[in-house]
């Protein structure tokens, strides 16, 4: 069932793209892409979070370098990804410090407040407590509206969002709901990445059907958005394990039969030592392509339908915006997703 307003009239999804590179600077043409899609919404990472071992406590890395000089008009929600680790090492009683330093850092990479500040985190059974107890200390520590603090009398407190895994979305009571206003349902890295038989971990219609089905029963306790995948990359095996991802790559960046031998569709073997965008392979190595394609994200945008809740304004993000996705996205397959909705 459609999202309907209280006119009876069907929502429109709100577009908006992630921007997940270090340095936030649009290209013309990136600004002329959002702009003829209406795009007033960006999700930026401003840093990670992780475990320093040496110095025994979290610390900031990756931190965003922010080039407003297209960004005119366009709304940046800072988006903040936790690492298992960090809270796996985190003592319990140091978790309002870090919620606090967290806020100081987003307020200085700012020069206004949001509206919307984003946790991204794969949280797990070993993790949930100490990252829920992050969120509701972190919620204190902005005045959300959710929280028990009073709201500002300055600004308007930011609405907290946290991204949602599928699995996540599907079993809540096993894994938990998150303490914040929003939840941002993650409709991609699907499949088991590290197996070399899966397909495409990206996106796959058939295994987004097993928790996105329309006859499913599951009622998830927070509104929603949406996020799909615009990406592709190459998942590199070594010794018949996972080794690492090669972001962007396609399969003209391996069409030096010098160096590559295809051996199925979508599967490598490098036949000659050789490095590959800054990363060196060896004799051996298998290469797995996998793409998010504009059909299979407007056929998973589909399943997403009877998810919206009546009356709900949402909003469907893609991830991620770059030069690539501008041209393999043209404007007109991003509209024929966004009118599954």
């Amino acid at each position: 069932m459609a999202a309907c307003n209280s006119n009876g009239t069907h929502h429109k999804p709100i577009p908006a793209f992630y921007h997940w590179q270090t340095k936030l600077q649009l290209a013309p043409a990136e600004r002329k892409y959002l702009d003829s899609l209406g795009v007033k919404k960006l999700y930026a990472k401003f840093f990670d979070v992780d475990w320093e071992e040496a110095a025994a406590q979290p610390m900031p890395l990756a931190t965003v370098e922010l080039d407003t000089t297209l960004l005119q008009g366009i709304e940046i929600v800072p988006c903040i990804f936790i690492t298992n680790r960090t809270l796996l090492n985190l003592p319990m009683h140091q978790v309002d410090t870090l919620a606090h330093l967290i806020a100081k850092k987003i307020t200085a990479l700012t020069k206004t407040p949001p509206t919307e500040i984003q946790f991204d985190c794969d949280w797990t059974e070993r993790t949930w407590e100490k990252y829920f107890a992050l969120l509701e200390s972190f919620k204190l520590a902005v005045g959300s509206p959710k929280s028990a603090r009073p709201p500002s009398t300055v600004h308007r407190p930011p609405i907290i969002s946290a991204t949602i895994r599928l699995h996540q979305f599907k079993y809540p009571d096993k894994t938990g709901i998150p303490p914040v206003d929003r939840g941002m349902l993650m409709c991609y890295n699907m499949g088991d990445l590290e197996d070399w038989g899966t397909e495409n971990s990206i996106i796959d219609r058939s295994t987004a059907n097993a928790y996105l089905h329309p006859a499913s029963s599951i009622q998830y306790p927070l509104e929603l958005d949406f996020a799909l995948p615009t990406f592709r990359w190459g998942v590199l095996f070594r010794d018949g394990k996972m080794i690492r991802l090669l972001n962007g790559l396609s399969e003209l960046d391996l069409n030096d039969v010098s160096r590559f031998h295809r051996t199925a569709p979508n599967r490598y073997e490098v036949v000659s030592s050789t490095y590959l965008n800054a990363h060196y392979l060896y004799k051996n190595d298998l290469i797995r392509l996998e793409a998010s394609s504009p059909k299979t994200v407007t056929e998973v945008a589909a399943l997403l339908n009877n998810k919206v809740a009546l009356g709900q304004a949402f909003t469907v993000a893609f991830y991620h915006l770059d030069t690539a996705t501008v041209k393999r996205f043209p404007k007109e397959k991003i509209r024929d997703v966004l009118q599954q909705f």
